[in-house]
């Protein structure tokens, strides 16, 4: 059966309705009541699946399928530097989240999920490398603190030229697999560590927004991006 297109703003579940207990003999009344909460319970059922499956349309106001969906997720990035001692695994955390659904960041961890699920890790790294000579750097995920196997990646960051330091954008994205509450944790290590006026190397750097010689947002030293991609096989 056809049914027509209703613009909707969200999607609302549908809830079985309590039909009315049919009486000894046929009544109008009763049939009328009857099928009048069917129809609303239908209507409620088409407006859902429209929500889901709906194609765009500026003509009828259906919407794209999933247009109304919220799904869990986060993004968050580091502002401020993030320096190391040499060949040594070091947590990086986050001090600002720009979006978070149904996970944490508390700034001393890692992200923290609170639906199971099959999710999408993906970063994005602001090496700076002081030293005049090629330095490494090392990135890999941990979930609850163990690592996760397959998640490492290597880059060679550029050496100091002249008077600019050497920089490269380290970025991958990951599927991993959370049960709820569990916790997915960036760790790196650098070959040559910098520590301000004392020695020169690799670290994460951070720059403020400005304004001259053009106007530009800040740049952060790391950023995180967690999306729920699907539910846990069964």
């Amino acid at each position: 059966m056809a049914t027509t297109a209703k613009q909707i703003t969200n999607i609302i579940p549908t809830v079985a309705p309590r039909l009315p207990a049919a009486t000894i003999e046929y009544g109008q009344q009763y049939q009328d009541q009857f099928t009048n909460i069917l129809r609303l319970y239908f209507n409620g059922i088409d407006t859902t699946f429209s929500g889901l499956l709906g194609n765009a349309n500026s003509t009828t106001g259906t919407h794209p399928g999933g247009g109304y969906l919220a799904f869990p997720y986060a993004a968050v990035q580091r502002t401020t530097d993030k320096t190391f001692t040499a060949n040594t695994a070091t947590q990086i955390t986050f001090n600002q989240n720009d979006f978070l659904n149904d996970c944490v960041n508390d700034g001393t961890d890692g992200i923290k999920v609170n639906v199971a699920g099959i999710y999408n890790y993906q970063f994005s790294i602001q090496f700076a490398n002081t030293d005049s000579q090629i330095q490494g750097a090392w990135v890999w995920l941990r979930k609850n603190g163990v690592d996760i196997p397959g998640t490492g990646s290597r880059w060679d960051i550029t050496a100091k030229h002249g008077s600019s330091d050497g920089y490269v954008i380290a970025a991958a994205n990951f599927y991993v697999q959370l049960n709820a509450g569990d916790t997915v944790e960036m760790w790196a290590a650098v070959s040559q560590a910098y520590v301000p006026a004392t020695t020169t190397g690799v670290y994460m750097e951070a720059y403020a927004a400005q304004t001259s010689p053009f106007a530009m947002p800040s740049i952060p030293s790391v950023v995180a991006t967690l999306s729920f991609v699907s539910r846990l096989p069964a």
